[in-house]
């Protein structure tokens, strides 16, 4: 395991393996906030409260969960830490564009998805750099955060793990959804 949270990254002092190593995948950027949201929504329609979350906007939120990777693709841990959609640069965009993915909610539900959807962002940085870490600074610094906590051989089995809890998630949420409209019924 590598740790470079105060080391200062130049391509030349580091291994062979930050050339090698990929990103971690797909699966785990878009059904990790997918999963949390609907954690939320379980733990609200169990109590007996309001669903919070339209289920559309679950969608959006595993979408903007893949977006650095969608607007930077990388196959290698040095081409993540040579990219500004893994960086705070980053990060203060996706404001503006989760913003906008907000505004075809209904008014109460605008902010709350885009406060959603900016943190599924954040969850994909947060992902990278316990996998291998991110260049937070870039381009102005270059300053890796994270490290390999979660090493590759692993990372399948994050996806394979949270597309099960995901689905298992998403089944409760339709079954309290029942419960909670043949009680309103009744």
């Amino acid at each position: 395991m590598r740790i470079w949270i105060s080391g200062h990254w130049n391509p030349s002092d580091k291994p062979a393996e930050i050339w090698l190593t990929p990103g971690m995948l797909v699966g785990t950027h878009a059904l990790l906030p997918v999963a949390a949201c609907l954690l939320v929504v379980n733990l609200r329609l169990a109590a007996g409260l309001d669903r919070l979350m339209p289920r559309r906007s679950l969608w959006w939120v595993g979408v903007f969960g893949v977006l650095p990777d969608l607007f930077s693709p990388h196959l290698s841990l040095a081409a993540r830490f040579a990219s500004r959609s893994h960086s705070m640069v980053f990060l203060v965009g996706a404001i503006i564009l989760a913003a906008a993915a907000g505004s075809f909610f209904e008014n109460g539900r605008r902010l709350l998805v885009a406060v959603v959807c900016w943190c599924a962002v954040v969850l994909h940085l947060a992902a990278d750099a316990l996998s291998g870490g991110i260049i937070l600074g870039y381009p102005l610094r270059d300053v890796v955060v994270g490290g390999t906590f979660i090493p590759f051989r692993f990372w399948g089995w994050c996806d394979l793990g949270l597309l099960g809890l995901t689905w298992w998630l998403w089944r409760r949420s339709v079954a309290l959804d029942a419960r909670r409209s043949r009680r309103k019924l009744g």
